[in-house]
């Protein structure tokens, strides 16, 4: 098992979370409750970019103790930046 009791698995369209010591070619369930078969092969890089699922992403936080951030939170501490002042002379 490695440091982190889940790691992330790229499944019909999303990353979803599964114990660390799932096996490849056996079955499994992620944290949101899907049943999948590990699969033997690699994740392409496209599934890495799959948006992960919003339901693992909440069970994963609450194992590891991690403050669960909702996307109005996310728009709230994003810094606010003024527009810029043309540093150019306006011509007359």
């Amino acid at each position: 098992m490695g440091p982190r009791p889940f790691r992330w698995q790229p499944h019909d369209g999303k990353r979803h979370a599964i114990g660390d010591n799932a096996i490849p070619t056996k079955e499994t369930t992620t944290l949101c409750g899907v049943e999948l078969t590990v699969p033997a092969v690699r994740p392409t890089k496209q599934q890495w970019c799959w948006p992960t699922c919003a339901a693992c992403d909440a069970a994963w936080r609450l194992a590891e103790g991690i403050p669960l951030i909702l996307p109005q939170q996310r728009d709230t501490n994003r810094k606010t930046t003024q527009p810029r002042e043309s540093r150019r002379p306006t011509r007359t």
